[in-house]
């Protein structure tokens, strides 16, 4: 059956529900953040704010001398989330396949509408939404998910742009490479070299070089050009497995002091670790993130032998990518996360024989509260034998310390 995707992106979603919140806020230039007196970024910039050159992202300092009459807000997440939940309530009411795509995002799959219906239930979801939330949304409808969410940005705000199959390099063919989706800055300077600088000339480029060059991802390259993509959509309620935990933070100055960096860069690991625990994962790849004062950003990976949830497994690893990459410039964002995420009940190890088991059995003494109601007297006897055994070791590993080096 035809199947027809619509992306539902929802308009300056942060700033427009401040305004809805407060009337008096209406037709001004509202700029959601963290601190606005502090280095937070901006979240999300009315279109009034935009009009000064706003977007998200962008350094408070720096949109305050494009907006110096803006008005910041301290954004409220708890009030975002709850406003997108019923919005995916009120999308349900025209389709079961809706997939969140992100706080403001969602993909609809329809089976049963065909191309000639899509207008009518775009028109449809868009005025429900309105009525319901007297918030305004821009609609992408293509054959996938591709395909509608470039469509959704082609007409903002409060747009509907239909892309038919065969349609898609009539709208993007003459457009900068850029435009689609998933390709950085990176990737954009690496095609230019290769004479690819619209989505044409890739959509044409032979993809056997391109796999030459990018490997496996030449292909994706090829058919993102193509509007070719045979993604599904997935139903929020059926679950989606994340791919990857981390956590960045924004530093309260620009340093180079670089036992304060990994004083941080151990703190966000200690955070990781925490989460996979929680969540019941393992990974077996670790990633840095390292944004200079500049903003350019460098992200550096390895992969470890085995899936672990270790905090000091993943720190030792992220302290070297960050020691063998650093260049000794002012920092301001550091950020650490993990992927190749594995479901820890899918593997079947007697933690008394694992000494990784039971390094996690003290460790989870540390992240509860109230460890004598998550272990049993047998966890605990592991947990203060391999305590002991670390404590003779204390200048390898120190379990219950803020410093691991």
């Amino acid at each position: 059956m035809e199947r027809v995707i619509f992306h539902i992106d929802m308009d300056a979603f942060f700033s427009s529900i401040e305004q809805l919140s407060n009337p008096r806020l209406m037709g001004k230039p509202v700029i959601v953040c963290g601190d606005p007196d502090s280095r937070s970024v901006v979240a999300t910039a009315s279109y009034e704010a935009r009009k000064y050159g706003l977007k998200s992202g962008m350094p408070i300092g720096q949109a305050k001398k494009l907006c110096p009459g803006g008005i910041y807000i301290i954004g409220n997440p708890k009030k975002y989330v709850y406003t997108s939940v019923q919005i995916l309530k009120v999308l349900r009411e025209f389709t079961s396949f809706v997939e969140p795509f992100s706080v403001d995002e969602a993909f609809l799959e329809f089976h049963d509408i065909g191309f000639v219906g899509a207008l009518e239930v775009a028109r449809e979801v868009k005025a429900k939404i309105r009525t319901t939330f007297g918030l305004t949304c821009s609609i992408g409808v293509g054959a996938n998910k591709i395909v509608s969410k470039m469509a959704s940005d082609l007409d903002k705000p409060d747009g509907l742009t239909i892309i038919k199959e065969g349609e898609f390099l009539d709208f993007f063919g003459d457009r900068e490479v850029r435009v689609l989706w998933g390709i950085g800055e990176k990737t954009e300077l690496k095609l230019a070299s290769l004479g690819i600088r619209t989505v044409g000339d890739l959509a044409v480029f032979p993809e056997k070089t391109l796999r030459r060059i990018f490997g496996e991802y030449g292909s994706y390259l090829k058919q993102t050009a193509n509007g070719i993509d045979d993604s599904p959509v997935v139903p929020y309620y059926e679950g989606i497995e994340p791919k990857s935990i981390g956590h960045e933070y924004t530093l309260g100055f620009d340093t180079s002091d670089k036992r304060y960096l990994l004083s941080m860069l151990l703190r966000l690991c200690e955070q990781v670790g925490r989460r996979m625990r929680r969540e019941g994962y393992l990974c077996d790849t670790v990633t840095v993130k390292i944004r200079y004062a500049d903003f350019k950003t460098l992200t550096r990976q390895r992969k470890l032998s085995d899936p672990i949830e270790r905090d000091d497994i993943v720190f030792h690893t992220a302290r070297s990518l960050f020691l063998g990459n650093y260049n000794g410039d002012k920092i301001r964002l550091l950020g650490v996360s993990v992927s190749g995420l594995i479901k820890k009940a899918d593997l079947l190890i007697d933690p008394i024989f694992d000494i990784d088991k039971r390094h996690s059995s003290c460790v989870h003494v540390v992240d509860s509260n109230n460890p004598a109601v998550y272990i049993n007297k047998r966890s605990a006897r592991i947990a203060g034998i391999y305590l002991g055994i670390c404590l003779n070791k204390i200048l390898k590993i120190q379990i219950f310390s803020t410093h691991y080096w």
